[in-house]
């Protein structure tokens, strides 16, 4: 009996001083680079990387620009009336397993005329989303998107990165960056200007009817939507007009997801991405890699116009589509760099990815983005040099990546 208790005492004793020992190699032996790093160190790691990227970086590449010169004249194209039957049926055929948009298209420019111009002949409440949105139909039964404009292109957004309504210049910069990505997985926007008394309430839909009412001889509209409210409704000016985007309506079913980055939306409470850059490792195990690059293009794609919104994220033949750009070009003098954590934390990108941003390197992204239609009337000089100074920190990501934790470039 005596030796049976010495015995456990023996086997006690070993377990004590084998977790004693493990605790004492944990706190004091170095560990890799990617388990002690948060957050906001990886941004100041980033930025480090910034100070001397490889010339690589900094100046035009010679390929790739067949593209974007092909697109330069989209702006200047009309389109007949009697042709909008056949332009919307081109257009929705070419939304495939991996594409939305057919960006080498001779008719793309026509498309975006019609987007902009072509007559209303329905007006409805569009109540997905959380804000003030409009379903239109246009002669030829293609229905569109209608988001209104509620600030300026100067307008600077203070506060976190969601804050805010939507911005309806960044639907119409999604979209041409997109094209400049040669990712063409975001809806044909355009810019359009219509009149809320003279084309909407003539051909409204009841419901619509009953939330529009004058205030000041303006006609006005509040819609129904999670924070559509009277007191704050779109109203035309005093030429009873109304500027918004137009979204080319994809007669798709998605399937949406809860991002894996998805914020909190709480002050002072982190998500778990925010507090562990472990997060990619238990991903791997519940998402393919497919789907992992996806959401680092996806992060790419936000991180340059700074939609830190994406909460959730739509699916279409397996394929993550880049819809709802709104909450972007909030603030050019503030970069949100965990916009990018699925880059820096997974350190993996597409071959394919990696060789557009090149594309764009050494300011061939402001001269690109400057070929596209009105770019004046969405883009201020100080968010071309922020969308600018954004690509660098992306190259700057993936230098970072490298040098901790060897970046996977993949076909």
């Amino acid at each position: 009996m005596l030796r049976k208790k010495y015995i456990l005492f023996i086997v006690f004793l070993v377990i004590v001083i084998f977790f004693f020992t493990i605790n004492c190699l944990l706190k004091f032996l170095p560990q890799t680079d990617i388990e002690i790093i948060h957050k906001e160190e990886v941004a100041d790691l980033i930025y480090k990387e910034l100070e001397h990227l490889p010339d690589v970086y900094k100046y035009p590449q010679a390929q790739g620009n067949h593209i974007y010169e092909s697109i330069r004249n989209i702006g200047n194209q009309q389109f007949h009336a009697g042709t909008l039957r056949s332009l919307w049926k081109e257009s929705n055929s070419w939304i495939l397993s991996n594409t939305i948009t057919n960006i080498s298209s001779p008719n793309l420019g026509r498309i975006l005329k019609a987007l902009s111009t072509a007559r209303i002949t329905s007006a409805d409440i569009d109540t997905r989303g959380t804000q003030l949105k409009l379903l239109l139909t246009l002669t030829g039964d293609q229905q569109i998107v209608f988001k209104p404009k509620w600030y300026n292109k100067e307008k600077i957004i203070e506060g976190p990165v969601y804050a805010g309504k939507d911005r309806y210049q960044s639907e119409i910069i999604g979209f041409y960056l997109s094209i400049l990505l040669q990712k063409p997985l975001v809806p044909m926007s355009a810019e359009r200007i219509l009149s809320l008394k003279y084309d909407i309430l003539p051909v409204a839909t009841k419901r619509l009817l009953n939330t529009s009412f004058d205030r000041n001889n303006r006609t006005c509209i509040y819609g129904k939507c999670f924070y559509c409210k009277k007191e704050d409704p779109i109203c035309d000016d005093e030429n009873d007009k109304l500027t918004g985007a137009v979204i080319f309506n994809i007669n798709k079913s998605f399937k949406s997801y809860r991002s894996p980055w998805q914020r909190t939306y709480k002050k002072g409470k982190q998500a778990e991405w925010e507090e562990s850059n472990n997060y990619c490792q238990s991903l791997q195990t519940k998402l393919t890699k497919n789907r992992l690059l996806d959401l680092i293009d996806t992060s790419i794609f936000d991180f340059l116009i700074q939609n830190g919104d994406r909460h959730h994220y739509e699916i279409l033949s397996d394929k993550v589509i880049w819809v709802d750009n709104g909450k972007g070009l909030g603030n050019p003098y503030i970069q949100f760099i965990d916009i990018l954590a699925p880059l820096y934390q997974c350190c993996m990108i597409r071959d394919k990815m990696f060789k557009s941003l090149l594309n764009l390197s050494g300011g061939q992204l402001s001269r690109k983005l400057k070929l596209m239609p009105q770019i004046d009337n969405f883009l201020t000089s100080e968010h071309l040099k922020s969308m600018e100074e954004r690509l660098m920190l992306i190259f700057a990501a993936i230098e970072y990546c490298k040098t901790k934790i060897k970046i996977k470039s993949i076909n």
